[in-house]
């Protein structure tokens, strides 16, 4: 060690507990190094200087991470000023009826002075209560997953509980991924509009068993023992089928969605009506895809190149509807005057100024509130409510991307 470091670390060790100024603990060193200085010494200043350049960096940093940390007001730091206990303090933050009203303003005052933070986790070992929700989505920057969104963390402000919101990206590895960090950080339940296949629900059953309260939104597996909350994909796919139909088209193609229930109810509920109508769907009109602008553009191109192309196209979503429109205008057909297109969702909705997409609408906002109402119910009555599936009407919207055929 050189001596700069050794007076570094002496003059440190006596003053970071006090915290001065850095510019003047910065002084203190240089003047105490120099003053300890003999003649051959100060010949040797610089090199010992610079080979302590990197150390002294280092001290340098840890100095104002201690001050920051000790410059973060504390609970004991109230009560001194105050002149009570940790304890009362504690007591009077938390609203304890043992506290006095007088004795309340005056914690209040002065942690709101202070700038006073309670610590969320030591609070939670505490109480055994984190008040901290999981909310996992597979699109934070899709419109329709933001409003159920808005629903759910409206709700439970109004209950004192935290939402904590992760991406999975339609990816279902990241979703358990990001549900097991939920899980690490405590969070008494979760909501989640899981990307995983119908048939892969085991995870989620693991997780219901071990006493994790659990509820789905705008998704829904076979197991009967979850509480979801959903549209009625098969009615969605009728009624944008029936829609077309009643325009009089009779050639209608289906763009479909992701590997989930979603995107299974609502090619169900095309193929019902078509039958339904003695209208054949060509197989090659019905095209699996992702939900995604892309997957539609994908779809359309290959749907509008074929040499017998379709006059109307139900899309599973908006977004894939959107890549839909998109790619035909691309080859060269008008929308709705060639070819008619119909999504799912409503994203544009009452946002946007002229919204151009006929589609099928329901209320996301509610569903996200009342999923909400129902995590919070398995939460505070674990072992008397039971598994739910709440549905949700969807009702067509007529608007410019859709018309009679030429």
């Amino acid at each position: 060690m050189t001596k700069i470091q050794k007076t570094v670390q002496e003059i440190g060790g006596g003053t970071v507990g006090k915290m001065p100024s850095l510019a003047a603990f910065q002084r203190a060193i240089f003047f105490h190094f120099v003053g300890t200085l003999n003649r051959h010494d100060k010949k040797d200043f610089g090199q010992q200087f610079v080979i302590s350049l990197p150390w002294y960096s280092t001290f340098v940093s840890r100095y104002r991470s201690a001050a920051a940390l000790r410059s973060t007001p504390r609970l004991a730091d109230i009560a001194q000023a105050v002149g009570i206990s940790t304890m009362t303090a504690s007591r009077a933050l938390n609203g304890h009826p043992s506290v006095t009203d007088e004795t309340r303003r005056k914690v209040l005052a002065k942690a709101e002075e202070l700038g006073y933070r309670p610590n969320q986790w030591a609070r939670s070992l505490v109480t055994r209560r984190s008040m901290m929700i999981g909310l996992v989505v597979p699109d934070i920057s899709h419109a329709f997953y933001a409003e159920i969104t808005s629903g759910i963390q409206k709700s439970l402000e109004r209950q004192d509980f935290y939402l904590l919101l992760c991406n999975s990206g339609r990816d279902p590895r990241t979703e358990m991924r990001e549900i097991e960090a939920l899980l690490r950080n405590r969070v008494e339940g979760l909501i989640v509009a899981s990307n995983q296949r119908e048939e892969d629900f085991e995870y989620f059953e693991r997780l219901r068993s071990q006493g994790l309260p659990l509820v789905f939104v705008d998704r829904a597996f076979p197991s009967q023992r979850f509480t979801c909350l959903v549209t009625d994909d098969v009615e969605v796919g009728r009624l944008a089928t029936e829609h077309l139909v009643a325009l009089g088209h009779t050639r209608i193609a289906h763009v479909g969605g992701s590997n989930n229930s979603v995107g299974r109810l609502r090619a169900e509920g095309y193929r019902q009506f078509m039958l339904e109508h003695h209208l054949t769907p060509n197989p090659a009109w019905i095209v699996a895809g992702a939900s995604s602008v892309e997957s539609g553009r994908e779809a359309a191109r290959a749907l509008m190149h074929s040499p017998d192309r379709p006059t109307a196209i139900f899309a599973a979503s908006d977004y894939i509807a959107f890549g839909v429109v998109q790619a035909c205008r691309a080859a060269g057909f008008r929308v709705p005057e060639d070819v008619s297109v119909v999504g799912a969702g409503d994203i544009e909705g009452d946002q946007h100024p002229n919204p151009f997409l006929s589609t099928v609408r329901w209320d996301r906002h509610e569903m996200g509130h009342q999923a909400a109402a129902a995590l919070l119910e398995l939460i505070q009555n674990p072992d008397q409510c039971r598994s739910k599936k709440i549905v949700f009407p969807p009702r067509l919207i007529h608007r410019h991307s859709s018309t009679h055929p030429r």
